[in-house]
C-alpha cells in the first residue's frame, strides 16, 4: 500500500474536482425550475403590500391563474404539483379564499393543462387563449361554488364575471413574457 497521497485519485485530501460543476449544473436547474413559481408568489405577495395602487390586489388570482397554465403547458418541471399546490395556499392565506380552495382550484387547473398540453402546444396563439379563458372562467366559477358552499350563502357573482374577464385579459401580455423567459431558459447566452 503507496503512502503516496497522489496515487488514488479521490482520495479524502484531494476531492474529485469534477464534482463541483455538476453539483453548479444541479443548482441552477433547481433554480430554473423554481423560478416561475418564486417569482409568481413574489408578485402576489407584492401586488396584496398596501401600496395604494388601485386594483392591484383584483390581479393577482388572474395572474396566478395565467402563470399555472403557461407553465404547466411550456414547462410542467417548473410548475409542479407541489409548487402550485404552495401558490394557492399563499393566496387563500392572502384573503381570497378558505385555506385549500384555491390550492385544490389551481391544482385542477394544472393537471388539465399538463393532461392536455400535447394537444395544446399545437395550438396558435388566439385558440390557447380561448383555451385558457374557457378553463379560467371554470376555475373561477368553481372557486365561486366551493366559496359559497362553505359559508353556507350565495356569494355574488359580479366579482367571478369580473375575475374572469380580467385574468383573459391578463393572458397575452402573461404569454408573450413568458414565452420570452421561456426561450431565454431554453437557450441562456453562452458563459465567456
Amino acid at each position: 500500500m503507496s503512502s503516496d497521497p497522489h496515487s488514488h485519485p479521490q482520495s479524502h485530501w484531494h476531492p474529485d474536482v469534477r464534482s463541483a460543476p455538476a453539483l453548479a449544473q444541479r443548482l441552477d436547474r433547481l433554480a430554473m425550475r423554481l423560478l416561475p413559481g418564486g417569482l409568481t408568489a413574489l408578485a402576489a405577495i407584492l401586488l396584496a403590500a398596501p401600496t395604494g395602487i388601485p386594483g392591484a390586489i383584483a390581479l393577482i388570482p388572474g395572474l396566478a391563474m395565467a402563470s399555472v397554465f403557461f407553465w404547466s403547458v411550456w414547462r410542467p418541471a417548473s410548475m409542479s404539483v407541489p409548487v402550485v399546490f404552495c401558490l394557492g395556499l399563499l393566496l387563500d392565506l392572502i384573503g381570497f379564499a378558505p385555506l385549500g380552495v384555491s390550492a385544490f382550484a389551481f391544482l385542477l387547473l394544472h393537471g388539465t393543462a399538463v393532461h392536455m398540453r400535447f394537444g395544446l402546444m399545437r395550438l396558435n396563439f388566439v385558440t390557447l387563449w380561448l383555451a385558457f379563458t374557457l378553463l379560467e372562467s371554470c376555475v373561477c366559477w368553481l372557486l365561486w361554488f366551493l366559496v359559497s358552499s362553505l359559508s353556507f350563502r350565495i356569494m355574488p357573482t359580479a366579482p367571478v364575471i369580473f375575475e374572469c374577464m380580467l385574468t383573459a385579459g391578463i393572458y397575452p401580455p402573461f404569454a408573450a413574457l413568458g414565452n420570452w423567459a421561456h426561450r431565454r431558459f431554453s437557450n441562456p447566452e453562452p458563459q465567456l
